[in-house]
């Protein structure tokens, strides 16, 4: 399933998807599409931020909406024409990369 995912969630398929979505894609399904690749992503849900670290950096240095990066994500899959069993997995594969700082969920 995980090759069907990186197939139809790949950014060469949607030419109009930016060079962040791009990354975060990558770093959801474990590919390496971005240089730098991201490392890390938490999410401070009290915020509604999601803080990016890219490989190679000491600390976060990139934020996003954490409702505006749902969205995105969720409407990719919406494109990406996914069976039930696909988009499961990609919406578990995005809660389980895109972790909740401890202490901050709602």
């Amino acid at each position: 399933m995980m090759s069907s995912l990186v197939e139809k969630l790949h950014p060469k398929r949607f030419t109009e998807m930016s060079p962040f979505m791009t990354a975060i894609v990558a770093f959801v399904l474990s590919e390496s599409w971005t240089n730098p690749q991201i490392a890390e992503v938490s999410v401070s849900e009290t915020e509604d931020l999601v803080y990016i670290r890219k490989e190679g950096a000491v600390g976060f240095d990139g934020l996003q909406s954490l409702t505006d990066l749902r969205n995105n994500w969720n409407r990719l899959l919406d494109a990406a024409g996914l069976t039930s069993d696909e988009r499961r997995e990609a919406v578990r594969l995005f809660r389980a990369k895109v972790a909740t700082v401890p202490g901050t969920a709602e």
